[in-house]
């Protein structure tokens, strides 16, 4: 069978590429920042470097006040009391330490265990609460900042979640949370050599496949999955078999394995920062720096997209997720923006359509489905609303205004609903 390969402006990244010089690029940049600021950007980076020694010094406090307290509470035993007031008070202060910092540990592994939970149910911005906290009660514990890295590399802080992987593999070399996600940001880097390693590392089967698959080394995929066959269901592991096996990638699962790119710049991830504060007017201008300096840059153009249409300048909007499209004709999230900007311009089928496109390039949950039940929802389609908005309520059991929508469809599944505009 010949094999297809796909047109450049599909791919999401190089896996060869060089590697300029970082502190070149950021030398210049700043050159290029002191000579024409932005005062908007100015209050912005400020704000973002203040955020940051803070999370530094809580950090640092922390650990300090940890070792400070071991020396005072490490003291000879006190004398003993006599035997009629033995157990009403602790005789053994490092005991006391012990078990407080075992209760710490803890309820921060509570909390990463309720992160990750938030995160599966799509609230990111709880989950990442959830894992701050984990870090601030035992900055000791890998896992916590392995979590919390993973939540800053979903949301592109891409730097962050560098520094977060990097403390939590400091701590804990061995942690498998930490080298996958470090791995997948060398990914979206164009950095596959370095992601090799880290899923090597962490014994990363299903990644490490991906990598081969992705690269054509068809042989040494098939190796790393050919023990996960008998051990998972997953879908997707059988299809990434079925490829190695044939020796051809379709393109449908090679959108599915190659990851979304990363901002070319830190313009780009001060943009997504910004944007998450819904501080939108300034990530929009933030994207357009970035994409100054790097015109082709798909992430920084599908957030000034999605900047833009949260400000409801949808043209605008739409013109940024197409450029982006242009370039990446599967890039997940300028998909679901530009269904978006559809459904507001009123062209409510060709919204669908696009959604369902959306589903198609990536089976199980992804932006399509919130957007798919809410349409069908709207344009009173019960049968296939109630089939979008059951799977929000499995992905969130505890949302009530989900469970009445449901309700609600459910009741009038034999109404006809009227066909959608376009």
């Amino acid at each position: 069978m010949t094999r297809r390969t796909p047109t450049p402006a599909r791919r999401r990244f190089h896996l060869v590429q060089g590697d300029e010089p970082r502190h070149a690029r950021e030398t210049e940049r700043l050159d290029r920042f002191l000579l024409d600021p932005d005062p908007l950007l100015v209050a912005s980076l400020r704000q973002e470097e203040q955020e940051l020694r803070r999370r530094k010094l809580s950090w640092g406090l922390a650990v300090l006040l940890a070792l400070t307290a071991v020396p005072f509470l490490w003291r000879p035993d006190p004398p003993r009391a006599p035997v009629a007031l033995a157990g009403r008070a602790s005789t053994n202060p490092s005991t006391d330490f012990s078990a407080e910092l075992s209760a710490s540990h803890e309820r921060a592994h509570r909390l990463i265990a309720e992160g990750r939970k938030l995160a599966s149910a799509g609230r990111d911005d709880e989950a990442f609460d959830s894992f701050s906290q984990a870090v601030r009660l035992a900055p000791d514990v890998a896992e916590a900042w392995a979590a919390r890295g993973s939540a800053q590399l979903h949301d592109y802080q891409s730097e962050l979640a560098d520094r977060d992987f990097q403390r939590a593999l400091a701590l804990e070399p061995g942690n498998r949370t930490a080298l996958h996600g470090l791995g997948n940001l060398y990914l979206r880097r164009g950095k596959p050599r370095k992601a090799e390693e880290l899923y090597l590392r962490g014994g990363l089967d299903q990644q490490l496949a991906r990598v081969y698959l992705l690269q054509g080394r068809f042989d040494e995929a098939e190796g790393r999955l050919a023990p996960l066959l008998s051990e998972s269901s997953d879908e997707l592991v059988h299809r990434m078999a079925q490829a190695a096996r044939s020796r051809y990638l379709e393109p449908a699962l090679r959108s599915l394995l190659e990851p979304e790119p990363t901002g070319m710049s830190s313009w780009a991830d001060l943009g997504w920062r910004l944007a998450k504060q819904k501080r939108h007017a300034e990530a929009s201008r933030a994207f357009d720096r970035a994409l100054a300096e790097y015109p082709q840059d798909v992430n920084a153009l599908s957030g000034l997209g999605s900047s833009l249409l949260a400000m409801n300048r949808t043209a605008e909007a739409k013109t940024s997720f197409e450029r982006a499209l242009s370039l990446n004709g599967d890039h997940i999230r300028s998909l679901d923006g530009l269904a978006r900007c559809l459904k507001s311009e009123g062209k409510v089928g060709e919204a669908i359509a696009v959604w369902r496109q959306l589903a198609e390039l990536y089976p199980g949950f992804n932006d399509s489905i919130p957007g798919l039940a809410w349409t069908y929802y709207e344009i009173r389609d019960y049968r296939q609303a109630a089939l979008y908005l059951a799977r929000l309520v499995k992905r969130n059991p505890e949302d009530a205004r989900v469970i009445d929508a449901l309700s609600v469809a459910v009741q009038n599944l034999g109404l006809t609903p009227p066909p959608p505009s376009s």
